[in-house]
């Protein structure tokens, strides 16, 4: 896990146990399932839905094609073994063998202690029975972007979608920012065979590396990349943002040519659509381009 040091400010997604309560009953009244685990692994607390879910019984846990999830496989388990937040994964749950399965979409988040430690991890999962057909295809979509680890361009946008429907029905903020590499063709020529590769490779290292844990991250053309900054406000986002792109460029190490930088716009949801968000973001990326690269532009209207 990244030392304090290394991470951006708004990192830790931290709760104590009467907060998390209040959660559970908040997703029950919206049905949606969720399970607390211990830092162990251990099972505390589950909700009305949840229960619903996977009833009294062991449940059995399918992975997206139908097959046998093993028990570190789960969400919960990837959480507790690698500190790193799991993003609407498709989970089928059977009581039997012989039982129709229920598909959920399945989130898992760490919650830590005021020592850095982890203290919880919280499952949550959403009915996605809707899609059954679609979760259980062995041709499924692709969701990540093979070179770089994080979502690819579709998937982040249909998150980007339920993003925007969770702040319209909650009322919840949210930021986006779309980022981009500076004079990325110019790197590519500078540098050796390969170089666009882990130009975008670090880069995208980077991102996970100093990003909150549930942010979402997806490639988002050649050389951008879109961020997802759930419960943050854009004046909030723009402190980590900057962070971010200082590490960025001290990370360059090139004696020769133009330093590894990146410009980004970066902006607040206020209701519309998915497509106009983008949009706008798109056209405050090329402000800070067209201002001399290295920087960010946030859209001042919304203050």
């Amino acid at each position: 896990m990244p030392t304090k040091q290394d991470r951006l400010p708004l990192v830790d997604l931290r709760a104590d146990d009467a907060e998390i309560g209040r959660y559970a009953a908040l997703l029950d009244s919206l049905g949606i399932g969720l399970l607390v685990f211990a830092a162990d692994g251990s099972l505390l607390e589950r909700n009305t839905q949840a229960i619903a879910f996977l009833g009294d019984a062991p449940s059995l846990w399918q992975d997206e094609n139908g097959q046998p999830l093993a028990t570190e496989e789960r969400p919960e388990r990837q959480v507790i073994n690698t500190r790193q937040a799991v993003h609407q994964r498709a989970i089928g749950l059977r009581g039997s063998a012989s039982a129709a399965s229920t598909w959920c979409k399945a989130s898992a988040f760490p919650v830590f202690a005021s020592d850095g430690g982890l203290r919880r991890v919280l499952l949550i999962l959403a009915d996605l029975r809707q899609y059954s057909r679609a979760a259980s295809d062995s041709q499924q979509l692709p969701t990540h972007d093979p070179l770089t680890g994080v979502f690819n361009q579709r998937y982040i946008q249909l998150l980007l979608d339920d993003e925007g429907r969770r702040a319209r029905r909650y009322g919840t903020p949210f930021a986006l920012a779309l980022l981009a590499i500076d004079n990325f063709r110019e790197l590519c020529r500078a540098h050796a065979t390969g170089s666009a590769d882990r130009l975008l490779a670090d880069v995208s290292r980077l991102l996970g590396k100093s990003l909150r844990e549930f942010d979402m991250v997806g490639r988002f053309g050649d050389d951008q990349f879109l961020l997802i900054l759930p419960n943050v406000r854009v004046n909030e986002a723009m402190i980590g943002l900057e962070r971010l792109r200082e590490t960025i460029e001290a990370s360059a190490t090139s004696d020769s040519g133009p330093l590894l930088t990146v410009s980004g716009g970066v902006t607040e949801y206020t209701g519309e659509d998915a497509g106009a968000l983008i949009e706008r973001v798109r056209s405050l990326l090329t402000a800070a381009r067209e201002a001399g690269c290295n920087r960010l532009c946030v859209n001042m209207d919304i203050f």
